[in-house]
């Protein structure tokens, strides 16, 4: 990192950007890099990598967006320190494995004691985006007791003919009663009722994860 902050990114990023990354900052320029990469795969060369990948896991975004009106977060009595409060939360939004979660939760145990319903639902809100991930998609908004999925746009034909928007789209079929299909800005979108938690929310995604497409 101190490297590429005397020296730039050079030509990983043209020779005239010598440097950008001092002022876009590290954890920026790393979350643009993969979501080039990740459009680079599945749209411009997208049937060159699904050859490329057969048998591997698709990977159709670089990072999920998750918005919610419900009430998820470390309480002040629970940790009452400030900047121990932002430290939690940041180590939360960086997890990328499963196993990450239960040794949050083992470490807010031993420290702080019961974790509140408020806190859980916040941890829930990790596995919850690692699933949409895997499922391709971008961003998930739990409002008003209903969760509404966005997709990638419909340029991007790999993830259309993908096992994972099968898996989705055969759950759809399957809870027709509940859920509902919509474009919005050139964009898909699948509405689905009577979501009032997190928990719920992510037991749907298992859901749709565990079906064989």
């Amino acid at each position: 990192m101190q490297d590429l902050d005397i020296r730039g990114a050079g030509n990983l990023l043209g020779a005239e950007q010598s440097g950008f990354i001092a002022d876009l900052g590290y954890e920026a320029y790393q979350q643009i890099l993969r979501e080039t990469v990740t459009e680079l795969k599945t749209e411009e060369f997208g049937d060159t990598f699904t050859d490329l990948s057969a048998g591997q896991q698709e990977e159709f975004t670089s990072d999920v967006t998750i918005e919610s009106d419900l009430e998820l977060r470390l309480p002040q009595e629970y940790v009452p320190q400030d900047n121990e409060r932002i430290m939690l939360y940041r180590e939360l939004d960086n997890m990328e494995r499963p196993e990450q979660v239960e040794e949050f939760r083992e470490h807010l145990r031993d420290r702080f004691g019961k974790i509140p319903e408020v806190t859980e639902e916040l941890i829930r809100v990790v596995p919850l985006r690692m699933m949409a991930k895997q499922l391709g998609m971008e961003r998930i908004v739990l409002k008003n007791g209903e969760m509404r999925i966005y997709f990638v746009g419909a340029d991007n034909k790999a993830y259309y003919q993908s096992r994972a928007f099968g898996r989705v789209i055969d759950y759809a079929q399957r809870n027709f009663r509940r859920t509902h299909i919509k474009e919005s800005s050139g964009k898909q979108l699948i509405v689905i009722d009577a979501v009032p938690t997190v928990s719920e929310g992510a037991a749907i995604l298992h859901e749709m994860l565990n079906v064989e497409c």
